[in-house]
């Protein structure tokens, strides 16, 4: 199998990963195939299938990475492309669906995604594009239905040897999930628009490495349905910049010491109270410990300024985290990620929410055609400004994937939720079982 195909079954592995209860892999991506922590602003989090991986450390495959000849989809080819297409349909049972702290609302969701992924198969640069549907039906609550769309298009242009420049944009239509913090608990979910577009460029063919990165987000919200009216939700429109650099010096081939820091700008188009700047810089080392265990650790410091907000108008904390790669055997791998972030939030009073959060996912080749994974996450969000509220979330889940062939595959998974707050409506218990089927074509 080559590695482009490895690639196109990675990222449409992470599509459909996403789709779900986005796990987490760097600070909230992708990890696994069920469970984790979702990203803070409720966008959804794509690998990067073009960018060279110099920055870590090798190391054998995890067990999703393993080779599976018999079951490893084909691609379809049109010219110097190779195309991914996925169709899954499922059930999923939710026992409380407005994530409530008494009553609850059960209803069974019936879902179908369509998914693309395209890939390049040129000798220099490339080119990915991954889009997807998910359109969602619930059997007694029609106006909890929803549907969302990701388009992700990535390009790498290759300089010279260890040298290249990766450009890459899109655009996300989504609702946004009653668990968010900001939900306003309308009739309807909140949907929104995301556009993103960033920009890296990368150089190391000698022991010291560097990138110097650029990224962009625009968010866009919708008013909100309720029985009183629409609720307005311009006050989060706003646009986030963020623009960084990374230096990694190469000690030896297993080791490598860096420096990391960003500065970034989020300013509202109606909401200058919430306009804000701010930093976060640390140091760290990324190891490969003989070739079986990876490690990466990171400490420093962050801050955000709220120049205009009225009250407490700086955020500033440390900032800690790390990820370990485990290959306990070669049918058993574990990933532990944990990251610090300094969040937005519109809730009166608040000006931000800083979460420090992490996960363990442990997934199992039980056969070269089954898949098992257990997973376990935890967030904590210490809201700033001028009141007290502070939520921990802790998240479990476990199923199972049966590959039937190369184009025929099923999943069976449970999750469990629950939030603790010092805002007790915030609280809630949530229960889910998944069944699902994919179609590869």
């Amino acid at each position: 199998m080559s590695i482009k195909k490895q690639l196109g079954a990675c990222v449409l592995l992470s599509a459909v990963v996403l789709l779900g209860n986005a796990p987490s892999a760097q600070a909230y991506g992708p990890e696994g195939l069920f469970g984790g922590r979702p990203q803070p602003d409720s966008s959804i989090v794509l690998s990067n299938p073009v960018d060279l991986r110099n920055e870590r450390p090798e190391r054998a495959e995890s067990v999703l990475e393993h080779p599976r000849p018999d079951y490893d989809p084909v691609p379809m080819q049109i010219g110097s492309f190779e195309i991914f297409p996925t169709l899954e349909l499922g059930e999923t049972y939710d026992n409380n669906i407005f994530v409530e702290n008494n009553s609850r609302s059960e209803d069974a969701v019936g879902t179908i995604r369509p998914i693309v992924n395209v890939f390049s198969n040129w000798g220099r640069h490339a080119l990915a594009v991954t889009t997807f549907g998910d359109i969602n039906y619930y059997s007694q609550h029609a106006d909890e239905n929803y549907k969302n769309a990701v388009l992700d298009v990535t390009g790498r242009y290759d300089i010279e040897a260890e040298t290249w420049v990766n450009g890459r944009g899109g655009y996300q239509r989504l609702a946004e999930s009653r668990t968010s913090p900001d939900a306003v608990n309308g009739s309807e979910p909140t949907t929104f628009g995301v556009g993103k577009a960033g920009l890296t460029f990368y150089r190391g063919p000698g022991l010291l490495k560097m990138n110097a990165d650029y990224d962009y987000k625009r968010f866009d919200y919708d008013d909100t349905p309720s029985s009183l009216g629409p609720i307005d939700q311009s006050i989060r429109d706003r646009d986030e910049h963020v623009m960084g650099g990374k230096l990694a010096y190469e000690l030896s081939g297993n080791v490598k010491p860096y420096v990391r820091g960003a500065y970034n700008i989020r300013n509202y188009d109606s909401n200058p109270a919430h306009d804000s700047s701010g930093f976060d810089a640390v140091a760290g080392v990324a190891m490969d410990l003989g070739g079986i265990t990876s490690l990466d650790l990171f400490g420093g410091w962050m801050e955000q300024y709220y120049d205009d907000f009225p009250g407490k108008k700086k955020v500033s904390t440390p900032k800690l985290g790390g990820r370990l790669d485990w290959n306990v055997t070669g049918l058993t791998s574990v990933a532990l990620e944990a990251d610090r972030t300094i969040e937005e939030t519109t809730l009166e009073n608040f000006n931000s929410f800083v979460q420090t959060g992490g996960s363990v996912t442990v997934t199992h080749e039980l056969l070269r055609n089954v898949l098992l994974e257990g997973n376990v996450s935890y967030s904590h969000s210490d809201f700033r400004g001028n009141a007290d509220r502070e939520d921990d979330l802790v998240s479990a889940g476990f199923g199972g994937r049966y590959l039937i062939n190369r184009s025929l595959y099923t999943d069976l998974f449970y999750s469990w939720d629950r939030r603790y707050s010092t805002n007790d409506p915030s609280e809630y218990t949530r229960n889910m079982i998944t069944m699902r089927v994919g179609v590869r074509f």
